[in-house]
């Protein structure tokens, strides 16, 4: 098929986009680096009467280390982040799990972001790590925790005139410890279920943990996890995957069973957490 009729612009400024979206709303869609949205207008599940591509626009392609973390502008591509390192391990432990080359040289971090896939790996990262997305407006900008972004499949708490200009993941520290596992059923395809682990490891003891999963519930999960303050090795990987096993509420769907997500989930899990308390174990890729 082919997307229904749209008209088409390319702003140069922030200024000129921010505009554009304040005019047109939800009747526009913004195109960075149209991995996701492109297909979806072929098959006309989205029909955008207007499409801004912000590709021309100054000062959204870079990448820089502030105060608050790794900060990737709206245009960085999922390769170039790849490629330059973030110094957010478990992003750099990620980003080769997206996708395929293919995808990853045109799709954007932001993007993937922004398309709210509760399965993709990118929105599960940025709750595990705690970070952010700067959003811009013609009324002004504001910044929203990961926390606080995803509403559902496809849906996001920025408004139909809003634009997200940048994502920022915290940098490690000396004590950060990561890991990435997923299961899929082929390379480049969305993983069945994908878990993302943080924690700060002291002495071989665990000061602070994250865990966070992808393709359990309609949005990115993070896994209750008690006070762990002191805790550490095995029975730790083991107890933190029977909470999450416990508590996930995944759904049958076209692509596996409820059951056997479950079964993902306690198994990604430990095995993630037994990765990261080892500390002679550098942690990346996919199960």
């Amino acid at each position: 098929m082919k997307p229904a009729p749209f008209d088409y612009a390319s702003p140069s400024t922030i200024d000129e986009a921010l505009g554009l979206l304040a005019d047109h709303g939800e009747c526009a869609r913004v195109l960075a680096g149209g991995q996701s949205l492109l297909p979806q207008m072929a098959l006309r599940q989205v029909r955008p009467r207007l499409l801004v591509d912000v590709n021309r626009v100054a000062g959204l392609s870079t990448q820089t280390a502030t105060d608050g973390g790794s900060r990737l502008g709206a245009t960085v591509r999922q390769a170039a982040a790849l490629r330059g390192g973030s110094g957010t391990g478990l992003l750099d432990a990620a980003l080769p799990c997206v996708g395929n080359p293919g995808t990853r040289s045109r799709g954007t971090v932001v993007g993937s972001l922004c398309f709210a896939d509760p399965a993709a790996e990118l929105p599960t990262v940025l709750l595990a790590v705690g970070g952010s997305l700067e959003v811009r407006s013609a009324a002004g900008g504001r910044t929203v925790e990961a926390a606080e972004l995803y509403r559902g499949p496809g849906r996001t708490a920025l408004a139909g005139d809003e634009l997200a200009v940048a994502a920022t993941f915290p940098l490690d520290t000396d004590d950060t410890r990561s890991a990435w596992l997923e299961f899929g059923r082929r390379p480049g395809d969305l993983p069945l279920v994908g878990v993302g682990v943080v924690a700060h490891v002291r002495d071989g003891a665990v000061d602070a943990v994250r865990v966070a999963c992808a393709g359990v519930h309609e949005v990115p999960w993070s896994v209750p996890v008690a006070d762990l303050r002191g805790a550490g090795g095995r029975d730790l990987a083991r107890e933190v995957a029977e909470v999450a096993a416990r508590e996930c509420r995944p759904a049958d769907d076209q692509r596996t069973t409820a059951a056997h997500r479950r079964v993902l989930v306690r198994s990604l899990v430990r095995r993630a957490l037994e990765q990261v308390l080892r500390p002679d174990t550098e942690v990346t890729g996919a199960a």
